[in-house]
């Protein structure tokens, strides 16, 4: 498996959006050098915890202070633009990267978002695979002049112009056909794993699923997917809450209220809870000591290791890759974990 990171990122309402953005950024930079293959970015527009919202332009800045990780969107939320502006903000961004872009696509998870650009009460799933339909024609044909679906339709043909260069599109970098798609797996018998098994699109199973979560997800996928096992483990990612520490007192710093593990699955699990979606968390979990317990790794880096070979890697066989969920810069004790995982793991 290759290793991943995934900045969500979860910081507490106060912090400035630039610090943030900073340490993001050094997290990437400093993942690429210790050998991390790939960093996911999440997203919301009205989120006062998850303040990044907009993760191809993250993957933007990162891509021109690295040079070889693949950048990957946490999601894209495709039914929130018209489909010509996002296949052109995708091509940018993939033409910055040198072709290291990864498209994880979505319709908005939080409602609030969904609110603001008018979508409340909509079907996000139809809008959004609609969206991407009219995306790869852009991306992929050798000329695009209209295209029409139910929700949509895109035309450049009044008012293309060959000598003026008017009415075309920029393309993937190099005019790669490859871009790989991924979307988020939450909860049980999730729609995005059946979509993606049989589309030979990826997953990210999430960090906030219990193992009989992930269990199901890894299950369903190699149900519905064409692909021989092997091939179809590959198309899934796993992204973890991991802590690695060799100090003996690891459950003490790590279960404190003062931990930035705590304080992060706190706020996801009183978000989910609140709209009786923390069943991902595991059954009967009622508090956020429960929910992390279910769902982190940790220990000194001979149990994490233990961990990964025996309860991942033998009981579902090698993944496409093990991503480190990132956390708020803290004390340096939790931030020695990355370091620990990208390059002692």
């Amino acid at each position: 498996m290759e290793k991943g990171l995934f900045s969500i990122p979860l910081y507490s309402q106060n912090t400035p959006l630039d610090q943030i953005t900073d340490e993001i950024t050094q997290q990437v930079v400093d993942s690429e050098k210790w050998g991390v293959k790939e960093a996911f970015f999440g997203e919301h527009i009205s989120d006062k915890y998850e303040k990044i919202t907009s993760s191809l332009l993250m993957a933007a800045t990162v891509s021109k202070l690295t040079k070889k990780i693949k950048l990957g969107t946490l999601t894209t939320n495709l039914n929130f633009n018209n489909p010509a502006v996002s296949a052109s903000l995708i091509a940018m961004v993939d033409n910055l990267s040198k072709g290291r872009l990864m498209l994880g696509i979505g319709s908005g998870a939080n409602n609030s978002d969904r609110e603001a650009v008018g979508l409340l009460n909509t079907q996000g799933h139809e809008l959004t695979l609609e969206s991407l339909e009219i995306i790869k024609k852009i991306l992929y044909s050798k000329t695009f002049n209209k295209y029409k679906t139910k929700n949509y339709y895109v035309s450049v043909n009044k008012s293309k112009n060959s000598k003026l260069g008017l009415g075309y599109f920029n393309k993937l970098y190099k005019d790669r056909s490859n871009l790989e798609i991924v979307m988020p797996a939450l909860g049980k018998n999730s729609f995005n794993v059946k979509l993606c098994a049989k589309n030979k699109w990826s997953i990210v199973i999430s960090n906030f699923c219990s193992e009989d979560v992930v269990e199901n997800h890894i299950e369903n996928y190699l149900k519905y997917s064409k692909l021989n096992k092997n091939a179809a483990l590959k198309k899934i990612k796993l992204s973890r809450y991991i802590f690695i520490c060799e100090n003996k007192n690891i459950e003490n710093l790590l279960f404190n209220k003062n931990s930035p593990y705590y304080k992060s699955v706190k706020i996801i699990f009183n978000k989910l809870k609140t709209f009786n979606k923390h069943q991902c968390f595991g059954s009967n979990v009622e508090t956020v000591i429960d929910a992390m317990k279910n769902i982190m790794i940790y220990g000194n880096i001979k149990k994490v290791k233990d961990h990964i070979s025996k309860k991942i890697i033998k009981k579902y066989g090698k993944l496409s890759s093990l991503i480190y969920v990132a956390i708020p810069n803290d004390k340096k004790i939790y931030n020695d974990s990355l370091k620990h995982f990208a390059k002692k793991i």
